[in-house]
C-alpha cells in the first residue's frame, strides 16, 4: 500500500524537488545581489544620520530586511518547509 502511494506520489515529489532547486538558486543568487543592497542602504543611512534619525534608522531597517540574514533567510525557511512536505509524500 506505501509502495503504491509512492508511486502515485511520484510526479508530485519530482516537481516539488525541482521546484526547490530552482527556488534555491534563486535565493542563493539574490543572497548575494542584495548583500550588496544592503550595504549601500547602510552606508547611506550612516550618512543620512548627521541630517535626520528617524530617515537613517529607517534605510538601518530597509538594509537588515534585504540583507541575507533578513527576507532571504524567511525565504529559506519557507523553502525547508516544502522540503519537509515533499519528504511526507
Amino acid at each position: 500500500m506505501l509502495f503504491l502511494f509512492r508511486l502515485l506520489t511520484l510526479p508530485l515529489r519530482l516537481v516539488i524537488t525541482v521546484f526547490i532547486w530552482v527556488c534555491a538558486l534563486l535565493i542563493r543568487i539574490s543572497g548575494k545581489l542584495l548583500g550588496l543592497v544592503s550595504g549601500f542602504l547602510f552606508l547611506m543611512a550612516l550618512l543620512v544620520s548627521t541630517f535626520s534619525s528617524q530617515d537613517a534608522l529607517l534605510l538601518a531597517i530597509m538594509a537588515f530586511l534585504v540583507s541575507p540574514i533578513g527576507i532571504p533567510m524567511f525565504a529559506v525557511g519557507l523553502l525547508s518547509l516544502l522540503a519537509k512536505v515533499r519528504n511526507l509524500l
